[in-house]
């Protein structure tokens, strides 16, 4: 009964807690000379035993949180409203020792997996991490050793008009044979709101009809058109409406080809980045296994994997074992 009366009692002291931060957020140069373990913002009873927050424990709190989080409480009122969540965490930990929770076994293992977690990882950054380091020589091997894999595939660029409208595709493609350009005509048909949407040269506000680059495994979607592009010289336009099917819908395409840019093999120095993780990441993994072969070789490390049973098989019946597809 006592020990629930000073539960109570300190839900209750939370809730009335009131605490000053004691100095303005633009001193900052007077804030070097404060003790701030000395500043109590907050205190409570439990069991009897007092407990006091210093604004030193409470910012030491606040910096341990990610980057992000820290800017929210960088204010008085920040840090007065991040005061409140750690005293409710406080309270609720000291309820959870009282009830035994700090001693149930279940935990206690998980205490010392994660224990058992962070040394390796400790140890892994020494062994592994700290002895890991490349050249600009292993970077330059490892690129030639797999320059297929950064080969910048072939692009192209198109002026497209794109409609859903068989007969208005007709007529503008009159229009343009006739002497209006291509890229006139895609602006005014924008304009227009006549442009057939999320088709190639449709989504651009700045540029209509523009199709910016593209590869030849841009869009499966629109693979017919893509192909056509490719095969076309620059400079050449459709002679007739190009006709294709997009999701069980018929669009009805206008397009022609403004530039052709040929598959090049990329530099090292434009896959540096990409080359150094990879590098490094090999490193890792051989070094790994060096480091685990040295310590079995310490332990004395033998297996016997023909000592492990073969599992039993469940029993089949006869029906089962005469219809083994079933």
């Amino acid at each position: 009964m006592k020990k629930s009366i000073f539960v109570i009692a300190a839900v209750v002291l939370t809730c009335l807690l009131t605490w000053s931060l004691v100095r303005s957020d633009n001193h900052e140069s007077a804030e070097e000379k404060i003790d701030k373990s000395q500043i109590i913002i907050a205190e409570y009873k439990w069991n009897g035993e007092l407990h006091q927050i210093s604004l030193a424990e409470l910012e030491a709190a606040i910096a341990e949180l990610p980057t992000y989080r820290q800017r929210n409480y960088a204010t008085k009122a920040g840090k007065a409203e991040y005061l409140e969540d750690y005293i409710n965490e406080k309270l609720k930990l000291l309820q959870a020792k009282d009830a035994g929770f700090d001693k149930l076994l279940e935990h206690l293992k998980k205490m010392d997996d994660y224990t058992h977690q962070l040394m390796v990882e400790k140890l892994t950054e020494i062994e592994v991490d700290a002895k890991v380091s490349y050249t600009d020589e292993d970077l330059k091997a490892y690129f030639d050793a797999h320059k297929s894999e950064y080969i910048e595939a072939a692009k192209a660029r198109a002026i497209c008009i794109t409609l859903d409208d068989e007969d208005l595709a007709n007529e503008t493609l009159d229009q343009i044979k006739a002497g209006t350009d291509i890229s006139e005509m895609a602006k005014k048909l924008y304009e227009e709101n006549k442009l057939a949407a999320n088709g190639p040269g449709s989504s651009s506000q700045e540029d209509p009809g523009n199709t910016f680059f593209f590869t030849k495994s841009g869009s499966p979607n629109w693979s017919e058109f893509i192909e056509a592009v490719f095969e076309m010289e620059i400079g050449e336009m459709t002679d007739t409406v190009f006709e294709t099917d997009v999701n069980d819908e018929t669009f009805y395409l206008i397009f022609r080809k403004e530039e052709h840019q040929p598959e090049r093999q990329k530099e090292l120095e434009e896959v540096k980045s990409d080359v150094e993780r990879k590098v490094e990441r090999e490193m890792k993994r051989t070094r790994i296994f060096e480091w685990i072969d040295a310590i079995s070789l310490s332990a004395k490390l033998k297996t016997y994997p023909e000592n492990i049973p073969v599992p039993v098989q469940p029993e089949t019946s006869e029906e089962e074992s005469n219809n083994p597809e079933k």
